[in-house]
């Protein structure tokens, strides 16, 4: 079941991550074309990363304080005020700007942007049950990848033809609309928890309020729930030795493929990544569609579509014909779709509804830790040892977390009982 609070939850988040893009595209054209410097634009997702990590460390904290709705309202109004300064600045200050201030300001929106991540994929298993919530996840990861290929493609159209300054006005417009959009979803967590409150202190019979833990416990707790649910863990381990290869298919790697192998200029480049977007949303359409089959065994489903991936991958470092490059890189994209919306839902399934947040809030860091660490080791060994290797690489760090996955079957069974993530007093 897919209750009507969801579809307002994937409306505004993807309107939301639309006005990330046409406004990141902006602000990055805006401080290149003033100053004439690519270091000091580099220093954009600098700060912008900077600020997700500090965001994800302080999470667990403001998830467990307060509700998932009013975190996800306040983070994007927030956003709203940060970005509605920032475009007054630009527009009252047409030169001599200072990009320190507007460090400042992306610093502050990819902050509260932070929180949006873990609490989105909270909610979702509250507003998406039984069958519903994978193919809600698909929906979502659909959207994802649909607002990131046309995103980019139309916001540089959009740059072009209006300028940065018009532009933001459009990314201001989305970021309002995202707000109003979010004030219409309701928690039925929330509802459940009010109306108990409610009885209890009709018939005052309510049992004294539980004095909340220390900061660095909240901090801590989301870390030792990772840690000692098997499921959650093992599904952890399975994705960072997975994304140590993972990381090749970023755009830089890419870009040396087709340069080192291919010896086709920029503009395969393009058509590269346009093809592999294809393939993710391809996948999560197969995912949407065939839920009730994918629902059953779901972590062998997972598995399997990881090992297909790892042929792909065989016959994409080994081939040198572009044309082929170009289908197998579409092709690739549709098993790391459905094996990252699977691994979602089981990680959603996994814990407690009270608890989830800040198994997500940690779920990210780790995440982001992985990445950054994967993507210099990566990045070392490709200057190293070539692309063809890399891949190569990639394969076999898959396979590994395949085998890894494999020895953790027993407890994804369906015999196994889990938490309902709906429930509130159930442990791990």
């Amino acid at each position: 079941m897919i209750r009507r609070s969801f579809y307002y939850l994937w409306g505004s988040q993807t309107i939301s991550n639309v006005a990330d893009i046409i406004y990141m595209l902006s602000v990055v054209v805006l401080v290149f074309s003033s100053s004439n410097s690519l270091m000091t634009t580099i220093l954009i997702p600098l700060f912008r990363l900077s600020a997700q990590v500090l965001s994800g460390l302080v999470a667990p904290i403001v998830l467990g304080r307060f509700r998932l709705t009013r975190v996800l309202l306040f983070s994007q109004f927030g956003q709203f005020v940060i970005f509605t300064l920032l475009l007054l600045y630009l527009w009252i200050v047409p030169e001599q700007r200072s990009f320190l201030f507007i460090f400042v300001m992306v610093f502050g929106m990819s902050f509260l942007d932070g929180w949006t991540n873990p609490a989105r994929n909270s909610l979702v298993p509250r507003l998406a049950t039984g069958e519903g919530l994978m193919r809600a996840n698909g929906m979502v990861a659909v959207s994802d990848q649909v607002v990131k290929c046309a995103g980019w493609a139309l916001s540089g159209i959009i740059v072009a033809w209006l300028g940065s300054l018009n532009t933001l006005v459009i990314a201001s417009c989305c970021y309002l609309v995202a707000v109003t959009v979010t004030s219409f979803i309701r928690d039925p967590l929330d509802q459940k928890e009010l109306s108990l409150e409610a009885s209890d202190s009709s018939t005052n019979l309510a049992e004294p309020t539980k004095e909340k833990g220390s900061h660095w416990k909240e901090l801590g707790e989301g870390w030792q729930i990772i840690w000692h649910n098997r499921r959650i863990r093992s599904l952890m381990i399975v994705d960072s030795v997975d994304s140590i290869g993972g990381v090749s298919w970023l755009g830089v790697f890419i870009l040396a493929y087709v340069s080192q192998v291919l010896h086709r200029d920029a503009s395969w480049w393009g058509f590269m990544n346009a093809s592999f977007f294809s393939g993710m949303i391809l996948g999560g359409l197969i995912v949407v569609g065939l839920v009730k089959r994918l629902q059953k065994n779901s972590f062998l489903y997972m598995l399997g579509a990881l090992l297909v991936y790892v042929l792909i991958t065989v016959v994409f470092a080994l081939n040198t014909v572009p044309v082929a490059a170009l289908i197998l890189f579409a092709v690739s994209g549709l098993p790391v779709q459905m094996a990252g919306i699977i691994r979602r839902t089981l990680l959603q399934t996994s814990a407690p509804a009270a608890q989830l947040p800040k198994v997500m809030a940690g779920i990210d860091v780790l995440t982001n830790l992985a990445f950054g660490l994967s993507l210099l080791f990566m990045g070392w060994y490709a200057d190293r040892f070539g692309m063809v290797q890399v891949y190569l690489l990639a394969a076999v760090m898959t396979t590994i977390a395949v085998l890894i996955g494999w020895l953790y079957r027993r407890d994804f069974q369906e015999s196994e009982q889990i938490d309902h993530p709906t429930a509130t007093g159930a442990g791990i």
